[in-house]
């Protein structure tokens, strides 16, 4: 004997199937597809991870050789090919997590904006307790801190202070120059043009000393010539140099 079910019995059952099911509306006689979210896995989940944690690693590996390179052979002397030889990679591969040079040297300068801003803010909000009074920091303090940030940027800002197009890409994508101004008015502690100048030339002064005794090292194979930080009597006269470019009093007749 045949077992009869209900259209109510039949629409029930369809509709309790996983998946993406035609579901069958008995009432207007139109059929809507369900869609149900998908799962996933413990082992898909684990397997994600995994790939992101591998590119990772290979962007890292990336830009400490794209680093090594653009400071022995220069920004313009260094091409996408050469970086992917000196790992054992392909240009495609290389292409997949880097579209272009310009997007590896950017990637290389960002740690080096994010420290330069967290210092700038750091001396803003003194300066703003200051009027608190709780006193804000000196000129040499600054150009103490100022020095430190350079060391730490190593090889990076070598790079772009010695080639011009390196220079062009921070300046234009990063806003370098809003950045400067806004630690030369902290120096100076004034908005005097004459100060400002002051303060740019002594900037302008720790940049080059800097990466100058850096590049010096490397050429003559000096013991800790992969080092960007100088030796402390360099650092010293580097620092005098500054606030004497600062605070030296103008000549007679010099406005």
């Amino acid at each position: 004997m045949a077992m009869s079910l209900s259209p109510e019995l039949i629409v029930r059952s369809i509709n309790t199937c996983e998946g993406s099911m035609p579901r069958y509306s008995p009432g207007d006689g139109t059929t809507h597809v369900r869609h149900l979210p998908s799962r996933r896995t413990g082992a898909e989940t684990r397997m994600a991870r995994t790939a992101g944690s591998t590119a990772e690693v290979t962007r890292r590996r990336i830009l400490e050789a794209a680093n090594t390179l653009f400071a022995e052979r220069g920004y313009a002397g260094t091409s996408m090919r050469d970086i992917a030889e000196h790992l054992g990679m392909t240009s495609a591969a290389l292409y997949y997590h880097f579209p272009a040079k310009e997007e590896l040297l950017s990637a290389l300068v960002a740690p080096v904006i994010q420290t330069l801003d967290r210092f700038v803010e750091q001396a803003e909000h003194e300066e703003n307790e200051e009027s608190g009074g709780s006193g804000g920091s000196d000129q040499e303090t600054l150009i103490r801190r100022f020095i430190a940030v350079l060391e730490d940027s190593g090889r990076t800002l070598q790079v772009i202070a010695t080639e011009p197009t390196a220079l062009r890409i921070l300046v234009d994508r990063h806003d370098l120059g809003r950045r400067l101004a806004r630690l030369e008015h902290l120096i100076a502690g004034t908005d005097d043009p004459t100060m400002l100048l002051r303060c740019r030339c002594a900037l302008g002064a720790i940049r080059m000393g800097v990466m100058s005794g850096h590049a010096s090292r490397q050429l003559s194979g000096a013991a800790g010539a992969a080092s960007p930080r100088l030796a402390d009597a360099e650092r010293e006269l580097l620092v005098a140099i500054a606030l004497a470019v600062l605070n030296t009093p103008m000549p007679t007749g010099v406005s």
